[in-house]
């Protein structure tokens, strides 16, 4: 590619330009052009350019008339994108707003600048200084206005009846990515106050106090005036409110009726758009809940509503968009396509949906309303591919990997001094051998078991398609960005992995620590009396048997251990009387996996407290629990001393709520007795209270014991 940068007017210093060409390298990195690029910065507007645009002929316009800031860098790489999109994926030219090449530029170059600072830390200082300094003031500034606001709130207030001043829930600037700062000053203190003055002035002679929803509802017995100025009092007063500088998604019941009405957010959205778009001159479009208890959209003029009596088939206002040229217009100018657009960044889809359940019954009137949590309420959410398919997905993205998939991984061969194996994927970016462990398998074959990879997966699907594409389509066909070495998303999730090997490893270190004064080993014999030494991840004894540490005696014994981190004072010690004593250790994960041919020893280690404990792997039983609320998912009972230990656990008494007694003398009469006790017991439970799983499943263990001793 042969790259040619030019500067119209654009005031930029060399260390500007030097910051450009940095910026274009890392651009030309993750994507790659192939034909010959233009770039010009210009100091002025040419035609009917926003802030960029790009030719058919490679050449990128990029408006910058002062100081290098984000706002110039985001817009080259959004162009840059585009460019790549086209002359090298062969994609088609699609909408200038929205369409997928669109929201995938938008995401993408938010993304490449962030990478750009990440890697230059001095940025803040170099590039935006000033802009910092700007936006202190602005700040300053915005603070006067909102005291000054409070001033006139409360001396209106005092001439007003029952028609006050919703106080606007954000700053100015908040919704900066729907309007400016000024715009919003302009609309909530000239046009939005107006209305409520106007409004209080025309209805002050009116007998007794009004409600305004109720001169809404009845709105044909009043004149002009008070229907315009009430019109436009009530719509702000729930349009301030129906916006949000957070992004969110459509969750809850107005989720489940769109779906219902619409069919999916998106129909919804696509036909609310052209609504909005064919209101001719000044007006609202409104998504509306009918008498019926159906969702239907609409655009009224001036400030009519569908709560209004002279509307026909109309209803209660969910959700509404001022499309009046002074709301856009010194930000959009006459693009107001563009305004409607991104009016889906800012929508406060929390109150949308409780304002919905309001006018439904669907919750208490009296009731506050309550900010709900997305996540929160997704708790039941269920990752859409299994941990196999990821490992598919990881595989495809790896030229060496092709046709060669393998269930624990992709077959690569590492070679390396501390590392052999015929295994794993090669790291490069993200080896494990960048952050701290000892081989140059890739981090990202994690991905598979690191439910926090999973969780960032559907953060970013939730951020890129609002949840309205189906999600295992979305990995699938995202699996570049998602997997491969130069995916936009893969920063993101190698996060959470690089602290699980600085972890693993860390634990790993203590473990060795702790095997050496166990079984009495001076670190100054390692290499000549005997070895200790852990597999390289990645490597199928580590991969799939479970082998942490191998330690190799000069006798010639071979000891397997697998090391799992624990807090010590989880450990209970219980007096079982005439069956004995057990320990019980709880777990997060399940370690049922570690046959005792391949691991002989399960070192627990609180690094925290440097405390170990181990036990050998046999003589164990696990107990997945039903009741995760109380107890972690799984229980891991010992029936023998440790092993090994640093520590003391004291014996105690207390039942355990989920447990099973350990069976030490088989086939005799009493363990029989025992069990069938316990059975039992467990079954007139469920005669007083009812089935539960927890029940159930105590039931299942005990049957089951009980078979192996008949036989």
């Amino acid at each position: 590619m042969e790259l040619k940068i030019t500067y119209e007017d654009t005031k930029f210093q060399k260390e500007d330009k030097e910051l450009i060409h940095n910026f274009i390298e890392l651009l030309q990195e993750k994507y790659p052009l192939k034909k010959e690029i233009t770039v010009k910065f210009l100091g002025k507007q040419i035609g009917k350019m926003s802030t960029g645009s790009r030719t058919d002929n490679g050449e990128l316009k990029i408006l910058a008339n002062n100081r290098l800031n984000r706002d110039i860098m985001r817009t080259l790489a959004h162009e840059w994108v585009h460019e790549y999109q086209l002359s090298v994926q062969g994609r088609k030219k699609g909408p200038n707003i929205g369409g997928k090449n669109e929201d995938e530029a938008n995401a993408f170059a938010g993304r490449l600048v962030k990478m750009f600072e990440k890697k230059h830390p001095d940025l803040e200082k170099k590039m935006y200084e000033s802009n910092s300094i700007k936006n202190k003031l602005n700040l300053i500034s915005e603070q006067i206005v909102l005291n000054e606001k409070e001033t006139i709130k409360e001396n209106l207030i005092v001439e007003m009846k029952k028609i006050g001043i919703e106080k606007l829930p954000y700053t100015y600037s908040s919704l900066n990515k729907f309007i400016d700062s000024k715009t919003m000053d302009v609309h909530y203190n000239k046009h939005y106050k107006g209305y409520v003055d106007k409004l209080n002035k025309a209805i002050k002679n009116i007998k007794g106090d009004v409600e305004l929803e109720e001169i809404i509802k009845s709105i044909s017995k009043y004149d002009n005036t008070i229907r315009n100025n009430a019109g436009g009092a009530f719509n702000h007063a729930l349009f301030w409110k129906m916006l949000s500088p957070k992004k969110q998604v459509p969750t809850g019941e107005i989720y489940k009726q769109i779906k219902k009405d619409f069919g999916n957010i998106k129909k919804m959205k696509d036909e609310f758009n052209q609504v909005a778009k064919d209101r001719f001159g000044s007006g609202w479009a409104w998504l509306y809940l009918t008498k019926d208890g159906n969702l239907k959209i609409m655009s009224l003029p001036n400030q009519d509503n569908p709560l209004m009596n002279v509307v026909k088939k109309g209803g209660f206002p969910i959700l509404g968009l001022d499309v009046w040229e002074h709301a856009y217009y010194l930000k959009y100018q006459n693009k107001r396509d563009e305004y409607i657009n991104n009016f889906w960044n800012v929508v406060n889809w929390e109150f949308v949906n409780d304002l919905y359940e309001l006018k439904t019954k669907k919750k208490n009137i009296k009731e506050n309303i309550n900010v709900k949590k997305l996540l929160s309420e997704k708790n039941d959410f269920s990752f859409p591919i299994t941990p196999k398919q990821i490992r598919l997905l990881i595989a495809s993205q790896y030229e060496g990997c092709f046709n060669k998939q393998y269930k624990y991984g992709c077959i690569g061969k590492i070679e390396t001094k501390k590392c052999n194996t015929d295994e794993g994927v090669l790291g490069g970016e993200y080896s494990e051998k960048k952050y701290g462990g000892t081989s140059n398998w890739s981090i990202i074959n994690r991905f598979d078991t690191n439910s926090k990879v999973k969780s960032e997966i559907q953060k970013i699907w939730m951020e890129e398609t609002e949840g309205v594409e189906d999600f295992k389509t979305w990995i699938t066909n995202n699996a570049y960005n998602l997997f491969s070495n130069d995916g936009m998303y893969l920063d993101r999730l190698a996060e959470p992995n690089i602290g699980t090997v600085e972890v693993g490893r860390l634990n790993e270190d203590y473990a060795k620590k702790s095997i050496r004064e166990a079984y009495n080993l001076s670190i100054e014999e390692e290499g000549i009396s005997y070895e200790l030494y852990e597999h390289c991840a990645g490597d199928i004894n580590d991969r799939k048997k479970g082998q942490d540490l191998v330690l190799k005696l000069k006798n010639g014994d071979t000891i397997y251990f697998q090391v799992k981190p624990v807090n010590v004072s989880q450990i209970v010690l219980y007096d079982g009387s005439d069956r004995g004593n057990y320990f019980v250790i709880p777990s997060w994960a399940t370690q049922n996996k570690y046959k005792s041919e391949n691991v002989d020893v399960l070192v627990y280690v609180d690094r925290a407290n440097q405390n170990y404990i181990m036990f050998r792997n046999d003589h164990n039983r696990m107990l997945t629990v039903s009741n995760k609320s109380k107890f972690p998912p799984h229980l891991i009972y010992f029936y023998e001393n440790p092993l090994k230990s640093n520590f003391t656990i004291p014996i105690t008494k207390e039942p355990l709520k989920v447990s099973i007694k350990p069976s030490l003398s088989r086939n005799s009469d009493k363990e029989i007795e025992y069990y069938n006790e316990r059975i039992k017991f467990f079954q007139d439970k469920i005669k007083d209270l009812g089935g539960s799983s927890e029940i159930n499943e105590m039931v299942k263990l005990y049957k089951k014991e009980l078979s192996k001793i008949i036989i």
